[in-house]
């Protein structure tokens, strides 16, 4: 479209022309005025005067040009009125044919003005047609540019969610994949000042920090190592939770959130394991309104993947405790415990300390299993090996087979461990097992070796201490050799 300037510049153009036709026109009429003087030369004045009126019609043309049919039809009325007044003048009639031609050639110039008017509308149609086209296949290309930038950025998602899967099954270790879930996540959600996982107890009064990662160092600061209420909803709802604002959500006791100093937003999305919440996972933010819909939508998808990742490293870490484990009273079993020995015997002998083992067996057990019952047996061993857990806590527990059990005691002299032996002993005694008001007597013996006092051979360790156990039993049962 053209400019203002532009249409101005055209429109004194077309003012130019026009009085260049009435230039011209007022020079053929006086002209032929000039001619009608002239009388004397009838013959070369009617040849002027048609010279003349022929010529009009190039003034007509140029009118036209400038001022389109206004102009050529108050030129044509000129000329006509011209050729009229030198047709009586002269008293020649056949001049008239020029007002006549004038006539003609004003009606055509008309319809081709017509003609051309309708083919320009037309064409005009046509090209806001186009434009109107153009402009929506550019609206259409926009949309489907946008369409495949989202399509885009959801194929990216969805792909590094795959490689995030993969990750995720790269490790079976608890704490290792902790540190992976919290590291990806604060990657994936980089809007977060700190990622968070922590996992339930099987009772799920408690819970506990797994892993943390912040987005820089100094924005660490000290944790509630064991959740806040943000968690326990979760746990109890068994839903996710966005908040915006910790300052305008009336969900939660304002008191209780004014304690956690700076937190102001929160994402937490749930973690499962066989069908329960074990866990959440959860970003946090000093300021407002950082998280989104799409924030948590992400983070779900998230724990989703770390879900089925934490429940494989639960059901890795429970068969790996079933492997070490004795079944019935939960100790270690006989296998583990000589691998730790060996182990604690090597750092013993390096570093010169004391290393200390107890071997424990119940008294006339044969005898409570065939006049009370084997569940009386098992419940028995299990009061037994509660007392070892609780006295021997810093030692290694282990059920050494049957009814017998062993216990290393890493830097504990032989002094102290037989001291740590009568407790043992003692409290067993007062163990209290109670069937159809009978009361079951449950005792042990315990024989007692150290390294380096006894010997400094691991194997001679327990080949002392069993012989001293059986010492106890010859001794009369019930007491520490």
């Amino acid at each position: 479209m053209p400019t203002g300037t532009a249409r101005f510049e055209r429109y004194e153009f077309r003012v130019a022309v026009f009085l260049v036709s009435i230039f011209l026109l007022t020079f053929i009429i006086f002209q032929s005025i000039f001619k009608l003087r002239e009388a004397y030369y009838r013959l070369l004045a009617l040849h002027h005067i048609s010279f003349y009126c022929f010529v009009a019609f190039i003034s007509i043309i140029l009118a036209w040009f400038g001022l389109r049919k206004i102009g050529a039809f108050i030129v044509g009325i000129l000329a006509s009125f011209a050729a009229i007044l030198c047709a009586i003048v002269m008293s020649e009639a056949w001049l008239l044919l020029f007002p006549l031609s004038y006539l003609c050639f004003f009606l055509l110039i008309h319809v081709v003005e017509t003609q051309y008017s309708d083919e320009c509308v037309i064409r005009e149609v046509e090209i806001e047609k186009q434009i109107a086209e153009k402009n929506d296949l550019e609206l259409a290309f926009i949309e489907k540019g946008k369409g495949i930038s989202v399509c885009f950025e959801k194929y990216s998602t969805y792909y590094n969610l795959r490689r995030l899967a993969d990750e995720f099954s790269t490790t079976f270790l608890l704490p290792e994949l902790g540190n992976i879930i919290v590291n990806k996540t604060l990657e994936f959600i980089q809007r977060g000042d700190s990622c968070l996982l922590f996992l339930a107890s099987n009772d799920r009064d408690q819970i506990s920090l797994i892993a943390s990662k912040y987005s820089s160092p100094e924005r660490k600061k000290p944790l509630q190592k064991l959740g806040d209420l943000f968690d326990f909803w979760v746990l109890r709802n068994r839903q996710h939770l966005l908040i915006s604002d910790l300052q305008n959500d009336f969900r939660f006791d304002l008191r209780k959130t004014n304690l956690l100093e700076g937190l102001r937003s929160v994402v937490v999305a749930p973690l499962t394991h066989e069908g329960k919440v074990v866990g959440t996972l959860r970003i946090d933010s000093d300021s407002p309104d950082i998280f989104t819909t799409d924030h948590l939508r992400l983070l779900d998808a998230i724990a989703t993947l770390a879900s089925s990742a934490l429940s494989n490293a639960l059901l890795y870490q429970k068969t790996e405790e079933l492997a070490i484990r004795d079944s019935l009273t939960n100790l270690f079993v006989h296998r583990h415990f000589l691998e730790r020995l060996k182990h604690e015997h090597r750092r013993a002998l390096l570093n010169h300390e004391n290393l200390s083992l107890l071997m424990c067996d119940l008294d006339h057990f044969k005898n409570i299993n065939d006049h009370y019952g084997h569940a009386i047996g098992d419940l028995a061993l299990q009061r037994v090996a509660q007392v070892l857990r609780t006295i021997c806590e810093h030692g290694i527990v282990a059920r050494y087979g049957g009814e017998e059990f062993a216990i290393v005691l890493p830097q504990v002299s032989k002094t102290e461990a037989k001291q740590i032996a009568e407790s043992v002993r003692r409290q067993v005694e007062a163990e209290k097992i109670e069937i159809r008001r009978d009361v079951v007597p449950v005792t042990v013996s315990i024989g007692v070796s150290n390294i380096p006092d006894d010997t400094l051979d691991s194997e001679e360790l327990i080949k002392l201490a069993d012989q001293r156990l059986y010492q106890a039993k010859h001794q009369g049962r019930n007491r520490v050799c």
